[in-house]
């Protein structure tokens, strides 16, 4: 896949955002089966860059990622 799409997975995970080569790239959202979301910034099909993350009780955290592992939370000021 190459563009904006939407992929969904059997196990109820989603994304829906910019793939290049079939891997999620750009800007794009992911929803865990159990409610939890990502939306942000992707590399190579992992969370690279900043984004926020959605609990399951909708509470949001701005933070930053590399290669797929948090970096850090950014605190509000």
């Amino acid at each position: 896949m190459h563009g904006e799409g939407v992929l969904t997975w059997m196990d109820g995970k989603s994304y829906e955002g910019s793939f290049i080569e079939d891997r999620r790239e750009g800007r794009g959202k992911f929803v865990w089966a159990d409610g939890r979301s990502f939306i942000g910034d992707w590399k190579n099909g992992k969370q690279h860059g900043f984004g926020t993350f959605i609990s399951k009780e909708g509470v949001e955290k701005q933070g930053e990622w590399d290669n797929g592992k948090k970096i850090r939370w950014i605190e509000d000021e």
